[in-house]
């Protein structure tokens, strides 16, 4: 699972935290991974947060399993305490747990020092939709890697996708579609060795730098963001005709729609072409 650290306060200004590899994450003033500087009671060096795995849970398992992960947070050493809320009204002090260390679970709010710098630890959903053409060495490369930052693969379009992972030059399928309606970003595979080459991040990396081409019937396709997709044809107005005449068939309304464009059906005005061209013009 990726984990996140996010200000309680969305409007505090205050840095969020991105979890991607497992280890032992310093939190405090200066010098540490997770700086928290707003709050004086903050020490130093304040307390540590402890990942001894990153899992990889789809949604039915995380709701699943009894105990699907452990993360602690630890505090032997600041002055002013670190105290969690599950959710059900009061704080306990970290240090006064055995070995000064208690887990923390999704939703959990963790207050240091005088209680002003108070943030939540939740569970970041990455799941990956990754359509296979690679070889199995290849596969198993990449299933390793999205292992290892605690995000999840699935060959099956579904709404709880937040990427479409591709190789450059990949056939456009049918099931992008479906993701290019939901405004899901499509990004090459490199875009994740990047981020597991980082243990913690202020955000996810841009997409930007990662936009991949594809191809349909020979011809290249370059995807772009989703929000220049979602303004590609705006101001244009097209005529379809029976869905059973297009390559992918009803779906292809929806994919000119989540560009922006107008669409009218020739069946639905019950004219022909030129009756079409008259009303338009």
């Amino acid at each position: 699972m990726v984990w996140g650290l996010f200000p309680a306060d969305p409007l505090s200004g205050d840095d969020k935290y991105y979890i991607f590899a497992k280890g032992t994450y310093k939190i405090g003033r200066k010098g540490c991974d997770i700086i928290i500087d707003k709050d004086k009671g903050v020490s130093r060096v304040h307390a540590e947060l402890v990942i001894d795995e990153m899992i990889s849970l789809d949604s039915q398992q995380k709701k699943s399993s009894k105990d699907p992960f452990k993360v602690r947070i630890r505090d032997d050493w600041s002055k002013y305490g670190t105290f969690i809320n599950r959710n059900f009204g009061t704080e306990e002090k970290v240090s006064e747990y055995p070995n000064k260390e208690t887990i923390l679970n999704d939703g959990d709010l963790v207050s240091l020092g005088n209680g002003n710098a108070t943030y939540r630890f939740c569970y970041v959903p990455l799941v990956f939709l990754v359509c296979r053409s690679e070889t199995s060495q290849v596969y198993d490369h990449l299933q390793d890697i999205v292992s290892s930052i605690g995000a999840c693969i699935t060959h099956k379009w579904n709404t709880e996708c937040t990427h479409v992972l591709v190789n450059q030059l990949m056939p456009f399928s049918e099931e992008f579609i479906d993701a290019i309606v939901a405004k899901k970003p499509f990004v090459l595979i490199n875009w994740v060795e990047v981020i597991a080459e980082k243990s913690v991040l202020t955000e996810i990396p841009s997409c930007s730098s990662y936009l991949p081409t594809l191809t349909l019937d020979g011809a290249l396709v370059k995807v772009s963001d989703s929000d220049s997709r979602q303004k590609c044809l705006e101001g244009y107005t097209l005529l379809l005709e029976s869905a059973a005449k297009y390559k992918f068939g009803d779906r292809l309304q929806l994919l000119l729609e989540a560009g922006g464009a107008e669409i009218l059906l020739v069946d639905v005005f019950g004219l022909n072409r030129q009756d079409i061209l008259i009303h338009l013009y």
